[in-house]
């Protein structure tokens, strides 16, 4: 075992081979998972460091939920960080097989001409739920999306039934067990990105990670089967692949102002110093980005830093890397695009 120091001298009793991520995690599964650095006996440390007995450790945190890495699993030394990091994906994979779901079932509809948006929510697609055996819209969409149920079948199932007279109700019934309004997180709509998108209203779209567009880009659109539209950069290196399919690329265009924000990331190289990162975490706060997230490299005496961080357009994120290359101690601040 290793004793170790909080910055206000709190003792924490850690097994022999933890790190910085470990201790974080003994801290609290929030400060675990929002960790992005940490600083021993007031140096700057990998998260790989392991730690020793009166080590003075302070762990450094984004904004907000960041999220682990999966390379974590490969350093942690102890099972309260390892569970909560793998507690984290699994929740991660069933968000990211809800919003799958919903997106299979948005498309099924669209493709037999029907407005997915009027079905959302309905007591009718409620009750073709409680058919297929599931009480909560949670568990049904997350079900879709793992293709344990199919999206075809429940079209299928709402055409019976409008075929059979039924009426589709407008009320917000998203939890089928209590009845309680339960607004998607995963899926986005083209008003709330403030995207137009040619001929099309309400459709879902996504935005592409591998460019990551921002208003101010400009950008394409393309019809993924199942998934909505995929808006790209125009000058992102994969848009050439997706025009071998002309049929499925569709114009879109930025409209007007929107309070969306948008992640982007932004590498930044320096030399590596004391309060390197205090300082620019406080330079992003001062330009009024967040860090979403941040992973540091070092290889003495330089650290490559990259974050992911919201902005609300191209001006703005130009503005903060103007700021962030002012650093003292930066030499390279740019963003990062599908070949980095």
């Amino acid at each position: 075992e290793v004793f170790v120091f909080t910055p206000k001298g709190e003792v924490m009793n850690l097994s022999a081979g933890s790190t910085p991520v470990d201790f974080a995690y003994s801290i609290h599964t929030d400060v675990g998972h929002r960790c992005v650095g940490a600083k021993v006996n007031g140096k700057i440390v990998p998260l790989h460091y392991q730690l020793k007995s009166g080590d003075i450790v302070e762990v450094l945190t984004a904004n907000k939920d960041r999220g682990p890495s999966r390379d974590w699993l490969k350093l942690v030394g102890t099972s309260r960080a390892r569970n909560k990091i793998r507690a984290w994906f699994r929740e991660e994979r069933r968000e990211h097989a809800e919003r799958d779901g919903r997106e299979a079932l948005a498309a099924a509809l669209r493709k037999r001409d029907l407005p997915p948006q009027k079905f959302s929510g309905s007591p009718m697609l409620a009750d073709v739920m409680r058919e297929m055996g599931f009480r909560k819209a949670e568990d049904f969409y997350i079900a879709l999306g793992q293709g344990k149920v199919s999206a075809r079948t429940t079209a299928n199932k709402l055409i019976q039934r409008l075929r059979q007279g039924e009426i589709i109700e407008p009320a917000p019934v998203e939890n089928v067990e209590s009845g309680t309004p339960k607004r998607s997180r995963a899926i986005r709509e083209a008003s709330e990105f403030g995207i137009k998108v040619e001929g099309l209203e309400n459709v879902a779209l996504r935005l592409a990670k591998c460019c990551r567009p921002v208003p101010g880009d400009e950008i394409v659109g393309y019809v993924s089967l199942g998934r909505g539209i995929t808006i790209h950069q125009a000058s992102c290196q994969n848009v050439a692949d997706l025009e071998k399919s002309p049929e499925r690329m569709i114009d879109v265009a930025w409209e007007g102002e929107n309070d969306a924000t948008f992640r982007v990331e932004i590498q930044v190289d320096a030399y590596d110093r004391t309060r390197l990162l205090e300082d620019l975490s406080r330079t992003f706060s001062e330009a009024g980005v967040n860090i979403i997230s941040a992973n540091l490299t070092t290889n003495p005496p330089m650290v490559k830093n990259r974050f992911v961080v919201e902005v609300g357009d191209t001006g703005q994120l130009k503005q903060c890397i103007n700021r962030v290359r002012h650093v003292e101690s930066v030499f390279v601040a740019h963003r990062v695009n599908a070949t980095d």
